[in-house]
């Protein structure tokens, strides 16, 4: 019952910070908030689960927080608003650079943790 509690404060904490990144104003079409949100949240959840956190941490940063916080369902509608728009290039372009900047997130946070924990 303790991980659930942590998860549901850690997820009210993340949406909540989601919310107000979600407030940044797009760019040539490209919704920058949720990319933002998307790569951020990628990195520090790479950092929390690649130090190897305790499982209070894990849960209340990982699977609540940061869960929380990332918004695949919003990239995903915005995208399919594109599609609908006909805006293929920004469509592309906004799936590139969730998909790409997440995945650079995560590898750069292992990278990183590598160096400062393992590497010394």
């Amino acid at each position: 019952m303790e991980h659930v509690i942590l998860v549901g404060i850690g997820g009210a904490i993340g949406s909540m910070l989601r919310f107000e990144l979600s407030k940044i104003r797009p760019f040539r079409n490209i919704p920058l908030g949720t990319a933002m949100v998307n790569i951020l949240g990628s990195f520090l959840f790479g950092c929390v689960f690649f130090s190897r956190s305790p499982g209070d941490i894990y849960y209340l940063l990982d699977v609540g927080m940061f869960g929380g916080f990332t918004t695949f369902s919003t990239f995903s509608f915005e995208t399919f608003r594109m599609i609908e728009d006909h805006e293929f290039r920004t469509m592309m372009l906004n799936i590139g650079i969730n998909l790409i900047g997440s995945l650079a997130g995560v590898f750069i946070s292992y990278l990183l943790i590598l160096l400062l924990f393992r590497g010394a």
